[in-house]
């Protein structure tokens, strides 16, 4: 009877054991597809002394009342040297000494805008959006900046989406491309065509002239290279998705997306050489949902959440663009944050 009773007590507790453990590890691996940072720690941001240091901008996600307001900072330094502005941010960049910043008004019925600014954070135009704010990118020389929005959709995850993808003078205020969709794009040196078309996440050529972003249209993501003047754009290859150019324009960075169907999507951190077309995973293996921003040649910026459940705050954290390295939290509670290159001037209104 006691060998029964011993028999039956290990068996009882094997039965509650054996299931307990499957879920933490379908938890544990759910998460890691999330985004959450993994079980074994990657080093810490303190350990940052070989990066440099440059003045950054980005969208705090912290708790408290500067939750969503645009904040400046050199990167990698503690919460106290942060300087905290009275712009509200969803998505920002800014490039020589211009930027923009895209927002949600929300109340009754939430409206969406866009905000002009100078060197010194100061508003110079506003522009109504039609849609959730996505993508932002100011080209190198201060003159344009490119914005996305969702006018139907929330997620590139979903599947289902439509986006609009507008170009304005960051002078005078003015729209200067309503809608990429009106653009000509040429495959293979022949006009396309589809209209399920999307186009999302413009990077500029340092001049302004040209440009590179997302094209989607039956169920793929295409790398096209646009030319302002001509309004038109051509297909230079498949699997490329929110493209982000390098300070030396010669290579692409971008997330290749993975999964779909019976599995969930996830996207893949990439770099790709504009020369020859040939690309290479980064050290980065979590999902990141996110256009990235360049460090300097040799290294990327990209945001991840905090957590994978219960917050909205994300980091922001590095990794090497040869492949090769370990991803490095550089900026905690940072969203879109991008490296303030040009003229810049710390903001005459700030808050600490």
């Amino acid at each position: 009877m006691r060998r029964r009773a011993v028999a039956f007590a290990l068996l009882a507790v094997a039965s509650v054991a054996v299931p307990a453990v499957y879920v933490l590890r379908a938890r544990r691996s759910a998460s890691e597809r999330a985004g959450a940072v993994p079980s074994t720690p990657l080093p810490p941001a303190t350990e940052l002394s070989d990066l440099p240091r440059p003045p950054v901008a980005f969208r705090y996600t912290g708790s408290g009342d500067a939750y969503g307001l645009l904040v400046t900072a050199d990167l990698g330094a503690p919460a106290r040297d942060e300087t905290v502005t009275t712009l509200r941010c969803d998505r920002l960049d800014l490039a020589a000494g211009q930027g923009i910043c895209l927002t949600a008004e929300r109340g009754v019925f939430t409206t969406y805008e866009a905000i002009l600014f100078d060197a010194a954070f100061r508003v110079r135009h506003t522009l109504p959006l039609p849609g959730v704010p996505s993508r932002a990118r100011v080209s190198p020389d201060g003159r344009l900046a490119a914005m996305t929005v969702f006018v139907s959709g929330h997620s590139y995850a979903a599947g289902q989406f439509s986006t609009r993808t507008s170009i304005v003078d960051l002078d005078s205020g003015d729209v200067v491309v309503p809608d990429l969709e009106r653009f000509t794009v040429l495959r293979d040196g022949q006009p396309i065509q589809g209209v399920d078309f999307n186009f999302w996440g413009v990077t500029f050529t340092r001049d302004g002239a040209r440009f590179y972003a997302t094209l989607g249209t039956a169920g793929r993501q295409f790398l096209i290279e646009g030319d302002l003047k001509a309004q038109q754009a051509r297909v230079l290859r498949a699997d490329v998705e929110c493209p982000s150019l390098s300070p030396d324009n010669g290579r692409i960075a971008f997330k290749r997306r993975e999964g779909g169907g019976l599995t969930p999507v996830t996207w893949r951190l990439s770099v790709l050489r504009l020369d020859t077309l040939e690309d290479w995973p980064l050290a980065e293996s979590r999902s990141v949902d996110d256009q990235v921003a360049w460090l300097d040649d040799t290294a990327v910026l990209y945001a991840l959440p905090a957590a994978a459940t219960g917050t909205a705050a994300t980091d922001t954290w590095t990794v090497p663009a040869d492949g090769g390295g370990t991803p490095r939290l550089v900026m905690p509670n940072a969203y879109s944050l991008v490296v303030v290159r040009g003229t810049a001037s710390p903001p005459a209104h700030a808050e600490r």
